[in-house]
């Protein structure tokens, strides 16, 4: 019995002895692992793509708040359009500093912070503090084309469909106040001056550089008078896109009511006369012209005339046709 008692004994002091062991080798490694984990380089992937390697989980981490800190923004409530993760990176890749780690980011990523914003069909366009000042922002924008014309025919009107909500925009969209938001949309636009000069090549014809630029040889030639196209040297340059102002993402149509006394032409009559020859004519009587008031509707956007639309006319005096005898008689 006392054999089996110290047998049962020492097989349970063996077995405790087993299970703190494997506890103490699991705390161990989970330790090691861990550490290995976050001292081993780490990289910033975009939409499933590496984009950059860093030293370690810590310093990604610290490059996205840095990238979302350059907004001037809380980035706690910046968010990215693209999917953003850190993962852990293989053993032979390449690391940057953080430096370049951010400017490698920031060209990546897109930065998005949820704002009042006054929505274009559908495109947020400019963010403001809250729903009143978006409001302010569209009755500005009527206000500064609205005072331009003497005498308007109606509110002015949006061309586009306009609404204002919540909507995540880039912070460079923000503004503080409705002012800077009215001069953001308007005033702001920068000239379009991508690809505008060409510089002609060894083996180049007009033809093939209005073909790889979209254009016929027609809007070649009409974007550079003065060139001989057909004789082209190589170095010459020519444009291949018109430089213009962005047009703005909002419009604003103002139309202007005036009332004007105009001018009817007289109409002509014309009648045969078997005493003429044919092909001569005589001006049986002059007609006089008529005398019309008209209500006038001329249309701005913008600013800039686009078109005129008669509202109303009142005929104040009819027109009486000019008679003109055709001949008719055979040589």
């Amino acid at each position: 019995m006392d054999n089996e008692r110290i047998i049962h004994s020492l097989r349970r002091q063996l077995l405790i002895e087993r299970i703190l062991f494997a506890i103490i080798a699991i705390i161990f490694i989970t330790t090691w692992g861990i550490g290995r984990l976050h001292g081993a380089k780490s990289m910033i992937v975009v939409d499933g793509k590496p984009i950059v390697c860093v030293p370690s989980e810590q310093d990604a981490k610290g490059v996205l708040q840095e990238v979302k800190r350059k907004t001037g923004c809380d980035p706690a409530e910046i968010e990215f359009k693209q999917e953003v993760r850190v993962a852990l990176a293989p053993r032979n890749a390449r690391t940057v500093s953080r430096h370049m780690a951010v400017r490698v980011v920031q060209h990546v990523v897109s930065p998005v912070a949820p704002r009042w914003s006054v929505i274009v069909d559908g495109n947020p366009i400019v963010a403001v503090p809250d729903r009143k000042t978006a409001g302010d922002v569209l009755e500005l924008a009527k206000t500064r084309f609205g005072q331009m014309v003497k005498n308007l025919a109606e509110e002015p009107q949006f061309k586009e469909n306009v609404t204002v909500d919540v909507a995540a925009i880039n912070p460079a969209l923000y503004c503080k106040t409705a002012e800077q938001a009215v001069k953001l949309i308007f005033d702001s636009r920068q000239p379009i001056r991508k690809d505008a000069v060409y510089t002609v090549e060894k083996g180049d014809v007009a033809s093939s550089i209005a073909g790889r630029n979209s254009l016929s040889l027609g809007e070649l030639e009409s974007l550079n008078p003065g060139i001989d196209l057909v004789h082209l040297q190589i170095g010459d340059k020519i444009r291949i896109k018109e430089t213009k102002a962005a047009k703005a993402k909002l419009t604003v149509v103002v139309r202007d009511q005036t009332d004007s006394i105009e001018k009817t032409p007289a109409p002509v009559q014309r009648v045969s006369s078997a005493t003429l020859f044919a092909g001569k004519t005589v001006e049986l009587s002059s007609g006089t012209t008529g005398k019309r008031q008209v209500k006038v509707a001329t249309i701005y956007e913008n600013g800039v005339k686009v078109g005129r639309e008669i509202l109303e006319e009142t005929i104040l005096r009819e027109p009486t046709p000019r008679r003109i005898a055709v001949g008719i008689k055979p040589r």
